[in-house]
């Protein structure tokens, strides 16, 4: 069985929840879908409650990672898929993919190709590179690829790293040391909502930032407080940037 795990917190600025919602329900099946949802000031929680197929699990989780690791301990699946909260699977395909591509038992962990919902050259360049080269060359994925991974592995490498940004680089990074992932052939379609809200070439120069933050061993809390400022998406923080806040992480 695949458990769908979905990590929500005030995702309904962003319009991509009741798509999410119809789109998992309509392919359902017999697959489990778990939401877990920490404190939200919108409808996040009454959305998924009133949506029949879903098991909602209301959690004080902090960032996206520990509301992930929440969904894993509980689901009862032998394939978890790691479902962003603003990217849309293939249309009544994504499950059936998945469900096949693991009936090898060499595929251990796999994600889907990718793309923007904003059509710029610069956003098609990222999505190709992310979905062509980067798995190929780092075997590395982000989560609006849709990580779905053997619970076993899970489970061997301790879960989603416990961390405010980049815990999907490192969860890759765990990941590859028992196999490059499995590129599936369709495509998810991510909302652009940072790029839009910033203005894209002002975004992606702020991705390239907190990437060198990131391999100069930047604390992953401070950085994550930098990057989302006031487009506040992964974790929601009750006090401003502090201008001295970095410091060497721990892992």
């Amino acid at each position: 069985m695949i458990s769908v795990v979905l990590p929500c917190v005030n995702e309904v600025r962003h319009g991509y929840l009741p798509k999410i919602i119809d789109n998992l329900q309509a392919q359902a099946g017999d697959k489990e879908l778990i939401a877990v949802v920490s404190p939200s000031t919108d409808e996040t929680l009454a959305l998924l409650q009133a949506a029949p197929q879903f098991r909602v699990i209301e959690a004080t989780a902090q960032n996206r990672a520990q509301r992930l690791n929440i969904g894993i301990q509980v689901s009862q699946g032998e394939i978890v898929l790691l479902h962003h909260p603003a990217t849309l699977l293939p249309t009544q395909t994504a499950l059936l993919q998945i469900e096949q591509a693991f009936q090898n038992p060499a595929v251990l962990w796999s994600g889907f190709c990718h793309q923007f919902d904003l059509d710029h050259w610069l956003l098609r360049y990222t999505s190709w590179y992310s979905s062509r080269v980067r798995p190929r060359w780092g075997q590395i994925l982000y989560l609006d690829h849709c990580l779905a991974v053997r619970r076993s592995l899970l489970t061997d490498i301790g879960g989603v790293p416990d961390m405010d940004i980049f815990e999907d680089t490192v969860l890759s990074q765990r990941l590859r040391t028992y196999g490059a992932p499995l590129m599936l052939p369709s495509r998810v379609v991510t909302s652009a909502r940072r790029y839009r809200s910033r203005g894209i070439y002002r975004q992606a120069l702020l991705n390239q930032m907190i990437k060198v933050m990131y391999h100069l061993h930047l604390d992953p809390q401070w950085i994550n407080r930098l990057y989302e400022q006031t487009v506040q998406i992964n974790v929601t923080y009750s006090n401003t940037l502090s201008q001295s806040g970095a410091s060497d992480a721990n892992d």
